[in-house]
C-alpha cells in the first residue's frame, strides 16, 4: 500500500520551518485549529501555519481538540472550528481529536455520539470529517466500526504495526526534521484525487441503489436522501442523465440535474408515436392507462431493467410522469 509522509502541528511546535518539511519529503500537514467551544481558544499559530502550508503547496487538513461532554457541546465545538476556518479550502478532513482522558467516564456510546455529531456538523458545512484517537480509545472508548463507515479515521499508535485500518497513521512523536521533533504520520488515502472528485448538490436528491426509478414495481429503492448543498464523491457519469456517486460511505446513483457540475450527460428525449399506450403515474401509482392521440415528445428519466415493469421507460412531459414501453 502506498503511503505519503505527513506531520501535524500546533502551538507546541512553535514557528515551523516549512521549507525544511518540504525538503524532508513531507507532502501534507494537519493543523490544529484550536480546542473547546470558545472562539478565544483558537490555536495562536493556526493562521500562519495554514498560510505557509498553502504557500508550500502542501495538502492541508485541520484538527480540533475536543472537551465536549454532550452532543450539544460537540455541535458547538464544530461551529467554533468552522468559524475559525472562515470557508478556507482544505484538501483533507477536519478531525475531532478524541483523547481527553477526563471524559472516559461518559462511556463508549456517548463518546461515539459526540464524535458523530461533530462530524455531521462539519459535513453540513461542505467539508470532509474524521476522527482522531489512539488505539486504546478506538478499542475501549469509541465504536470504531460505526465511525469508520462514514468518516475518515486518523489513528495514533506508536508501534511497528497498526491495529486498525485508517486513512492516516500517526506512527511516532519523534520525527526529527531540521532539529525539531514532530508527530510523524503516514497517509494511505489519496486525498488530492478525492478532493478533485468532490461535487456539491444543487438540490435535495435521493440516492438510488440502481440506475433507475421504479416507484410502482419497487425494484429500486432510495438508500438515503442527500440534502441540498451537501458534498459528495463523484465516481463517474454513467450516461443518460445519471451519475454514480458516494455519500457518507454509501454508493449509489443520482440524477445529474441535481449535481453542481458541468459537462454531465443529460436526459434523452424521444418522440412516442400515435396510438402508443402510456400509463400515467401519480403519487407513486398508476392512475390510468390510455393511448396517445398523436405523436408526442417525452423526456426519458430512466429505463427500468427488472421487475413487473422491466422494459418500460419512466418519462415526463409538461411536468407529468408516465410509464411507456
Amino acid at each position: 500500500m502506498s503511503k505519503t509522509l505527513m506531520v501535524d502541528v500546533s502551538r507546541w511546535n512553535g514557528a515551523v520551518n516549512f521549507s525544511a518539511l518540504k525538503n524532508k519529503g513531507v507532502k501534507g500537514i494537519v493543523i490544529q485549529a484550536g480546542y473547546g467551544m470558545v472562539a478565544s481558544q483558537k490555536d495562536p499559530f493556526f493562521e500562519v501555519n495554514y498560510k505557509n502550508a498553502k504557500a508550500h503547496k502542501m495538502l492541508v487538513g485541520v484538527y480540533h481538540y475536543s472537551y465536549a461532554k454532550s452532543v450539544a457541546e460537540a455541535k458547538k465545538e464544530a461551529k467554533v472550528c468552522l468559524g475559525w476556518l472562515k470557508g478556507r479550502s482544505l484538501d483533507m478532513p477536519i478531525y475531532i481529536d478524541m483523547e481527553e482522558e477526563s471524559l472516559t467516564y461518559l462511556g463508549k456510546s456517548t463518546l461515539t455520539k459526540i464524535a458523530k455529531e461533530f462530524c455531521k456538523t462539519i459535513e453540513k458545512a461542505g467539508y470532509k470529517a474524521g476522527v482522531y484517537a489512539n488505539a486504546n480509545w478506538f478499542k475501549n472508548n469509541l465504536n470504531y466500526s460505526s465511525l469508520k463507515k462514514n468518516y475518515s479515521i486518523w489513528l495514533a499508535q506508536y508501534a511497528s504495526n497498526k491495529d486498525f485500518d485508517c486513512d492516516i497513521w500517526q506512527f511516532t512523536s519523534k520525527l526529527n526534521i531540521g532539529g525539531k521533533e514532530f508527530d510523524g504520520n503516514y497517509c494511505y488515502k489519496d486525498f488530492a484525487t478525492s478532493a478533485k472528485k468532490a461535487v456539491k448538490t444543487k438540490l435535495e436528491c435521493p440516492l438510488y441503489n440502481k440506475k433507475y426509478i421504479d416507484k410502482i414495481g419497487k425494484t429500486s429503492s432510495v438508500i438515503v436522501k442527500i440534502p441540498k448543498g451537501a458534498t459528495i464523491e463523484f465516481i463517474k457519469d454513467v450516461g443518460d442523465g445519471w451519475s454514480k456517486v458516494k455519500y457518507k460511505g454509501k454508493t449509489g446513483y443520482m440524477v445529474n440535474t441535481r449535481l453542481d457540475k458541468s459537462g454531465l450527460s443529460k436526459y434523452r428525449t424521444i418522440v412516442v408515436g400515435k396510438g402508443s399506450t402510456y400509463r400515467r403515474v401519480i403519487n407513486s401509482r398508476i392512475a390510468y392507462k390510455k393511448q396517445l392521440d398523436k405523436d408526442r415528445q417525452f423526456t426519458i428519466i430512466c429505463y427500468i431493467t427488472s421487475g413487473k415493469y422491466k422494459g418500460y421507460y419512466y418519462m415526463y412531459r409538461n411536468s407529468k410522469y408516465y410509464l411507456i414501453k
